[in-house]
């Protein structure tokens, strides 16, 4: 099923199908023969099979300052893009999917460019990958489902563009980073093909974040404390600190939202009384539907307000301190199996001490048991088979914490940098905004202002009496 706003025949006679929104598809069977060039330059084949046209140039899809700002003026030598979302329509489920654009002069790219189309959970798949090959680096957040605009339909135009934005954003954080950007994984995800994309996009289990669960739950029964290290131990405390200005001002925000909603509602009341007024008196029909005139006004900046002023960049970016602090339990569970080894080790270490101390003469006796007890010369051998063993295990458990330290210590360095740019750029929109709403109610008011004036003057000098002329 198809609900576009209209068809238009181009001169070969071919229907094109033009939207103003999000272009509704349904699953479908290529018929005729078509070429794969052609296919892929006008259409867009899902996984299932369906052909679907793409939306028009006059779509919401195409974000104006992705286009400016990110593909005349980037020189990085890996750019991608998200936009041009299109709603799936097929018997069992219902979906949106995103036009990836991805522009590349590395030598693993050789087409130079690829356009494929993806839909959210193969988003989540590619994060998940990435969090399996790199725990210790910060894999940015995924736009939550739909926790982040739980006030709107998953299909309506203004969740779809927001998501389409994070997406962008969650895309581009990928691709800026020096080890994240050359995976395998996010190559494939970039250039595969809807076939072999699909043989890729098998999920696998999380050993990793497994093994973390099950250390991090060892050491709370056990009782074992592992050293904590000072440098991260100061980053995890900055990154609860922020994340609770930040939900703070979310708070703040949503209560703010909800009264200027209420507020509105009065906006639209109080417009038609002083319409109506204007009809009943003609002497202040002027002055009163200028004040009606500027009370409109006024309720459009306010809606133009409550759309723009959404704060799902601040919850973005929660999410995003959340990735920093998910890298950061990643290092400790590595912390948490080192020390748990070197236990080990040392008890294994005291143990041999103890038995050589004592002796080794002693050998195994019944005392009434059934199986006879293991002498001290058999416990030196496992030990001395054991300890080397552990020994190894330390050293290399130790080189991986060193170099997870490490990782993480640069990752944190560009994300500090990243952090101060993006949170000057959420606060600087949050005020820009509130200037052009305030400038636009201002500058409504005082055109209501002037007309109320010069109708005062008109009155003034028709109500006046005629001025006395002396003899």
């Amino acid at each position: 099923m198809m609900t576009p706003s209209e068809v238009v025949t181009d001169d070969h006679g071919k229907e094109t199908i033009v939207d103003t929104a999000v272009l509704e598809v349904s699953s479908m069977l290529t018929g005729g023969s078509m070429k794969q060039d052609d296919a892929l330059s006008n259409y867009s084949t899902s996984v299932e099979g369906s052909v679907v046209a793409s939306p028009s140039i006059e779509s919401f899809s195409t974000l104006p300052e992705q286009e400016t700002s990110e593909s005349n003026l980037d020189l990085r030598d890996l750019q991608v893009k998200v936009d041009s979302p299109q709603k799936h329509v097929e018997t069992l489920e219902t979906y949106i999917t995103f036009r990836i654009t991805t522009r590349s002069t590395r030598p693993e790219f050789q087409e130079g460019e690829y356009i494929v189309r993806r839909r959210y959970n193969d988003f989540i798949w590619l994060r998940n990958k990435l969090d399996e090959s790199y725990p210790v680096h910060i894999i940015p957040p995924m736009p939550g489902k739909h926790s982040l605009f739980a006030q709107l339909d998953r299909y309506s135009k203004e969740f779809i563009i927001a998501r389409m934005k994070l997406l962008h954003i969650f895309l581009n954080r990928m691709v800026n980073h020096p080890i994240l950007s050359c995976d395998k994984n996010l190559q494939i995800f970039l250039t595969a093909k809807p076939a072999e994309f699909f043989i890729h996009r098998k999920n696998r289990a999380n050993v990793f974040v497994k093994m973390t669960d099950s250390l991090q739950s060892m050491t709370a029964t056990s009782g074992i404390k592992y050293k904590r290290h000072l440098e991260f131990e100061q980053v995890r405390d900055y990154c609860f600190a922020l994340s609770e200005k930040l939900s703070t001002i979310d708070k703040i925000s949503r209560r703010i939202h909800k009264e200027r909603q209420d507020y509105l509602v009065e906006l639209h009341k109080l417009h038609p009384i002083f319409t109506f007024w204007a009809t009943s008196e003609p002497e202040l029909a002027k002055t009163l539907k200028a004040v009606a005139s500027a009370i409109e006004s006024n309720a459009t900046a306010h809606q133009k307000l409550l759309d723009s002023a959404d704060s799902s960049e601040e919850r973005e970016y929660i999410s995003y301190i959340d990735a920093v602090k998910e890298a950061l339990n990643h290092r400790d569970s590595m912390q948490i199996e080192y020390d748990m080894t070197v236990e080990e080790l040392t008890k294994r270490r005291t143990e041999m001490e103890q038995i050589v101390g004592s002796g080794n003469g002693s050998t195994g006796r019944w005392d009434n048991s059934f199986w006879k007890s293991e002498s001290n010369g058999e416990k030196l051998d496992k030990l001395s088979q054991a300890i080397p063993r552990i020994s190894e295990v330390v050293e290399v458990l130790q080189d991986r914490l060193e170099c997870a330290n490490e990782n993480l210590r640069s990752d944190l360095e560009r994300w500090n940098i990243e952090k101060r740019v993006d949170l000057k750029n959420i606060l600087l929109a949050m005020a820009d905004q509130q200037i052009a709403h305030y400038q636009q109610c201002t500058n409504a008011w005082e055109d209501a202002l002037s007309i109320v004036k010069v109708g005062s003057n008109e009155t003034e000098s028709t109500t006046s009496p005629p001025p006395k002329v002396f003899v």
